[in-house]
């Protein structure tokens, strides 16, 4: 009979067992497919660790154990498990409650009842704190993270963001299921103790269920040290003793066995309980796959920078994974992403620059029909923010990519394709008289404007005073030198003979793409509202790169300033300087020197307009950029004086 109890005891604890893993499944699947291999063996390790160690140290092996093999990691699976063992701690309350109003279990079952009463009552009260206070304590979680190294801080976010969102996301839990698994999982666990008080009582231990639930949950619980000396069943028969062991550790070792069945068996197992149905779909719990990206991220999150931006983020981008973030120069985001379906590209943006976005995705789909653009998968406009998805082509290259891999002649053939196509494709049919008021407005807004911010600016005070600047060791007239350049009638006499049209309106290198099999070119990223829309400011975008090597001051990370020197270390390459000779032949092919000029003043233009967004965004190297105004300047000022 003792055996046979035993027997019992041991199925019905692992039934609990079982519902317990989908229990826990339940929270896992919102974000990602459970595995449920590594989760039993996770489940058992724990279990043969709590049997032994104090304080439930073997649920801190499980999140260890499963988050390492898991996509959202370790502080994910900590959180999972605080949860798991959360919901416990009421169920257990309950018992010891009901056990104290049915008069059994003596003195033990009532201060039982009294401490897990008092520690769910502590647990309801802390989720109303951690609710009203919750910007508060995101700080203070920031804080703390912060104390440590970048890797440790990271883990230390990503653990505070999981728990946060494991219980803000129950509602996406089927509650139905979350009920019935826990209801059946106490259900077999209950069964499982009073089979295991039979057992012990026919043993020569007398015990009842009420004994078996305070051994295992009272305030002195002690598992599988009561056998040892000073515990509660020290004294109790060898045999009774053995019992108390076979059942802790026989249902570790099934556990075990079972993750090591053959894998039809376990398929037909998971394909009945549906461990993960065929389509579901899963929330990224974090969508940012680069480390450094996701640190960003949590740091605005938890220091409360632009909450409206961060939620507007997650609730674009919960469905998707980002691979990479490729902003650059402007304060739209545009990121390489991928779904489950497909890889692809995904810029948005938000307030005043969503709605400029949008102007952008309006143009590509006006011009979609007459030249080489992005292929627009997917668009939306909500309000004030704005994104779409351009498809991703992995045989797709930035022009700067295909340049510097490719024979320089097949990049200028590239270049001279896209003017000659934007020419008879854009530039003539839309071609209009240049209208003086849209001049007066670009020359007050474009030119003035961003002169006076450059007055403005602290950062840049000193610099701007000195009349000669030293740029890496060579001496160049400053701004305040150049000042005729700037002069209005000059401007307008400049611009009046720019032909005007509808244009792309940031033809840099980058968004010129090259299929590097050789199957055509296309272009990306538009900007509009330049008011003076003249193809010469597409060819000043192209200058910027190609003359001003923009791209190159991107990638240099560091500028030093002392005086009137700026120093940094810009490289070029050869390539650069092919291309932009085939472009200013091309440019003077086209249009007589007096055009040139314009062309050039537009480049020095768009350096200008560059300057305050590099002042707000990047500020430790907004000298650098402002020493590639001073040579554009000084380069467009000496071919004016030829």
């Amino acid at each position: 009979m003792t055996l046979a109890f035993l027997l019992l005891a041991i199925i019905l604890v692992l039934v609990g067992h079982a519902f317990r893993l989908l229990r826990w499944e339940q929270f896992v699947r919102i974000y990602e497919r459970p595995q449920r291999g590594s989760m039993l063996r996770g489940m058992a390790g724990g279990y043969a660790i709590n049997t032994i160690l104090p304080l439930h140290l073997g649920d801190v092996f499980r999140a260890v154990f499963v988050g390492r093999r898991m996509k959202s990691g370790v502080g994910f699976a900590l959180a999972t498990v605080i949860m798991d063992r959360f919901l416990d701690v009421w169920f257990v309350a309950l018992g010891f409650g009901a056990f104290a109003l049915l008069g059994q279990g003596g003195a033990a079952a009532q201060s039982a009842a009294r401490y897990y009463l008092l520690f769910a009552v502590l647990l309801a009260v802390a989720l109303v704190v951690v609710v009203a206070l919750r910007d508060a304590i995101k700080r203070v979680c920031l804080a703390v993270c912060g104390i440590f190294n970048d890797t440790l801080k990271l883990d230390g976010m990503v653990f505070c963001w999981s728990l946060i969102n494991t219980f803000k996301d129950l509602g996406r839990v089927n509650l139905v299921r979350l009920g019935l698994n826990t209801v059946l999982m106490w259900a077999a666990y209950l069964g499982s103790y009073g089979a295991l008080a039979a057992a012990m009582t026919a043993g020569g231990q007398p015990m009842a269920l009420v004994d078996v639930f305070d051994l295992l949950f009272g305030r002195s619980a002690g598992d599988l040290r009561a056998v040892l000396p000073g515990g509660t069943l020290a004294a109790a028969p060898a045999a009774v003793q053995m019992l108390l062991v076979a059942w802790f550790l026989l249902p570790l070792a099934v556990m075990w066995l079972a993750t090591r069945l053959p894998e039809q068996v376990r398929g037909a197992v998971n394909q009945v309980t549906a461990a993960a149905p065929e389509g579901e779909n899963y929330l990224n719990l974090l969508p940012q796959a680069d480390p450094q990206d996701r640190a960003v991220f949590l740091s605005q999150y938890f220091g409360l920078q632009n909450k409206a931006w961060v939620n507007r983020f997650l609730q674009m981008n919960r469905d998707i994974t980002i691979l990479q973030d490729f902003s650059a120069g402007s304060n739209a985001t545009t990121m390489l992403c991928m779904d489950k379906q497909q890889t692809f590209y995904r810029k948005y943006a938000f307030g005043a620059d969503g709605e400029k976005l949008a102007e952008q995705l309006a143009w590509l789909r006006a011009q979609q029909d007459k030249l080489p653009l992005c292929d627009i998968l997917r668009a939306e406009q909500d309000g004030d923010c704005c994104w779409y998805d351009m498809t991703y082509e992995p045989q797709a290259v930035g022009m700067f990519r295909y340049l510097h891999s490719n024979p320089v002649e097949k990049s200028a053939a590239v270049l001279r394709q896209v003017l000659a196509t934007l020419e008879e494709k854009l530039y003539r049919p839309t071609a209009l008289p240049a209208d003086s008021d849209k001049i007066e407005q670009y020359i007050d807004k474009k030119v003035d404007g961003n002169l006076q911010k450059l007055r403005d600016a602290r950062a840049l005070h000193e610099l701007m005073e000195a009349p000669t600047l030293w740029i890496n060791g060579r001496e160049y007239k400053n701004l305040n030198q150049l000042a005729w350049m700037f002069d209005h009638d000059r401007l307008r006499a400049l611009f009046a003979h720019d032909p005007v049209g509808t244009i792309h309106g940031d033809l840099t290198i980058e968004n010129i793409i090259c299929r590097t099999d050789d199957k055509g070119w296309y272009l990306i990223d538009p900007n509009t509202g330049n008011l003076h829309e003249s193809p010469f400011l597409d060819y000043g975008k192209l200058l910027q790169s190609l003359h001003g090597g923009y791209e190159f001051m991107m990638m240099t990370p560091r500028v030093t300033v002392q005086g009137n020197h700026i120093d940094f270390a810009l490289t070029r390459s050869a390539a650069y300087d092919a291309l932009l000779e085939t472009l200013m032949t091309d440019l003077a092919g086209r249009y007589p020197a007096e055009q040139v000029d314009s062309i050039l003043m537009h480049e020095v233009v768009h350096w200008l307009r560059l300057m305050p967004y590099k002042l707000s965004r990047d500020r430790k190297r907004a000298a650098m950029f402002y020493a590639g105004l001073v040579m554009v300047a000084n380069d467009a000022a000496d071919h004016a004086n030829r």
